[in-house]
Formats: C-alpha cells, structure tokens, sequence
C-alpha cells in the first residue's frame, strides 16, 4: 500500500509496456513522476506530459544530453564519469542540471556501490552550482523476498547518509517497483509501471486480429515455411492476420491457441505478418475476429496463456507488440 504524501511516478519505459505512450496523457493529472529509460523514450512522452520525466539509464551523448537538460529532463547518474560529464555540460550551458543517483544495493545492474565512490561524488558536487540533486534510489531485485528487502534497504539508508550529510540536502527516496508498492515499501516515492493498469492486469488487455483467408488441406498436405506443419487428415485453417513482425512469438506454433467465436483454435504455424490456425471443428469464416488476447463469450486467453505458451513472461509479451499494432484505449 502507498503511504500517505508517498509521491508516485508512473514507469513509461518501452512504450508504456507495449501499450503506447499516448497512455500518459491519461494519466498525467494523477501522478507525480514519469519514468523512461532513454532520450528516445523521453522525446515520444513529452509531449503527452507536463510533469518531471526521469531518465533511469544514464546518457552519454552529448547531443542527447543538451538536449534532456534544455527540455528540463531529470538525469540518472550512476558512476564517477557521467557526474563528470553533466558538471562539464551544465558549466558550457550555464544550466542547473536535476539528477537522481542510483545506488548499487545487489542487483548489481546500475549505480554507486562503494562508500568511496559515494564520497567522491559529495566532493564533485560540491565543487559546483549548478547540479540539484532531486533523488536517490536504487531498485528490488527480489521484492516478494523481505530479507532481501531489508537488506537492500540499509544499503540505500548507507548511500542516502553520506550524501545527505555531506551536502545537507534532503532528495526524493526510491527503490520500490509495482511489487515493492505491496510487499514492502520504502520511500518518498513508489515507481510503479505493469502494474499500474489494473488490479488485474491480464484481464484489462484485448488483442484481437481477422481471419484474411481460409484453406483447406488433405491429408500429409504441408502449412508454413519449411512444412512445420503437415496434415494427419483432412483439415482447415484459416489465416489471421499478425504474425512475429507484430511482436508474436515465434514458438508459439504448435503450443499456443486463438479464440474464434468462443471455440479455441490451435496455432500450427506463425510467420511474419501472419498466423495459421486449425479450424477443422470451428465454425467461422472470412473477416471474423480472431482473440489472441483476451475475453470472448465463456473462454478467454491470459497473457500469462501466452507467456506460458512461449516459455517467458508476461512483462515480454506484452513490450514485444510492434507499432503496427493499433491502440484503442477505453476508460472505464
């Protein structure tokens, strides 16, 4: 549960998790915080949003740089050498520059580890105007695992001592993800991204697609490239349209399913731009949908079916959806 005056900042990396980052704008008025992972991913939300963007990954091109500090983009320093680079910058523009510093609390990903380091950082600071620190944070790696938790915890309580003394500053504190928001959180601010959407996730997404076209085979007659599939008897498919070019696994041939008009139909072969389906016992035709995600009358396909199908995640199905995909957003 978030605590009372906690700030949250809704994680808008990789599209908004495949969803699209027109999402924001929906969201703009009820948060605190956006979050991306790059200057790419800061240039597409910006102009959906209006509050502070943090960039969790640090940038080292120049160019991209001046342009984050000119449009007022919140930085990630996570080592000696990108400090040192944004106190070159902001002295050459002549700008205050906001950042956050990650600190390494075991996930061993991004961020300042040693107590060294952390002082060599207070000492660079200080030596300059024209760096604001607005945050300090790092990130659960486990954060169902509470002993991991609490040790992460004093790690990041080290960090924030050094440099809060030193500099008596006084920054947004923040290691908690969607799962960290329930199991244990830590913090001025939650970092929340999959699970904003819903309580239930898996049932708020729809991906649906339509049948182009309709085959029939004989029996050991071959579907799909290379013959992945071959016929035992007579049998019908029917080819939808969206395939791995539209970020579906691959392997799902010959594991996974589509809903048509409430009857599920096996997937025997998937290529770029299309899926073939077995619809011998499915009565359906030309243009009709085709659930790939989703709910139809009494059944339904999970992103967790799909993970499960594809042997990942649901986090990977989900960014892996291309642009070629159209967003319809419905608020409910």
């Amino acid at each position: 549960m978030m605590k009372i005056n906690q700030k949250f900042c809704f994680v808008a990396k990789a599209n908004c998790y495949g969803l699209g980052v027109k999402l924001c704008s929906y969201f703009n008025n009820d948060v605190d915080y956006f979050a991306v992972s790059s200057y790419y991913e800061f240039v597409k939300i910006k102009k959906y949003v209006t509050k502070p963007i943090l960039i969790l990954d640090p940038v080292f091109n120049k160019k991209q740089l001046i342009y984050l500090i000119n449009n007022d983009a919140e930085l990630t320093v996570s080592n000696l050498d990108n400090l040192r680079l944004l106190i070159n910058l902001s002295n050459m523009l002549n700008k205050k520059i906001k950042i956050h510093i990650a600190i390494n609390t075991g996930m061993n990903r991004l961020g300042f580890k040693e107590n060294k380091d952390l002082v060599d950082l207070t000492n660079l600071v200080e030596k300059t105007q024209n760096i604001k620190i607005k945050g300090i944070f790092s990130h659960y790696f486990q954060a169902n695992n509470k002993k991991n938790d609490k040790t992460q915890i004093n790690l990041l309580k080290n960090a924030v001592n050094i440099i809060e003394t030193q500099l008596n500053i006084s920054p947004l504190i923040h290691i908690c993800s969607s799962d960290g928001v329930i199991n244990y959180n830590y913090g001025d601010m939650v970092r929340v991204g999959y699970g904003i959407y819903s309580d239930k996730i898996y049932e708020t997404i729809t991906l649906k697609s339509k049948i182009i076209d309709i085959q029939n085979l004989v029996k050991n007659e071959i579907a799909g490239y290379n013959g992945v599939f071959v016929s035992n008897t007579k049998t019908k498919i029917a080819v939808v349209s969206i395939g791995y070019g539209d970020g579906l696994f691959r392997n799902i041939a010959s594991k996974g399913y589509v809903l048509i008009n409430d009857n599920f139909a096996k997937i025997v072969a998937s290529c770029m731009d299309t899926i073939i389906v077995d619809i011998s016992n499915v009565d359906c035709k030309i243009n009709d949908d085709v659930i790939i995600i989703g709910k139809c009358q009494n059944n339904k396909i999970s992103i967790c079916d799909i993970a499960r199908f594809c042997d990942t995640i649901g986090y990977e199905v989900i960014v892996r959806l291309s642009s070629r995909i159209k967003r319809k957003y419905v608020l409910k």
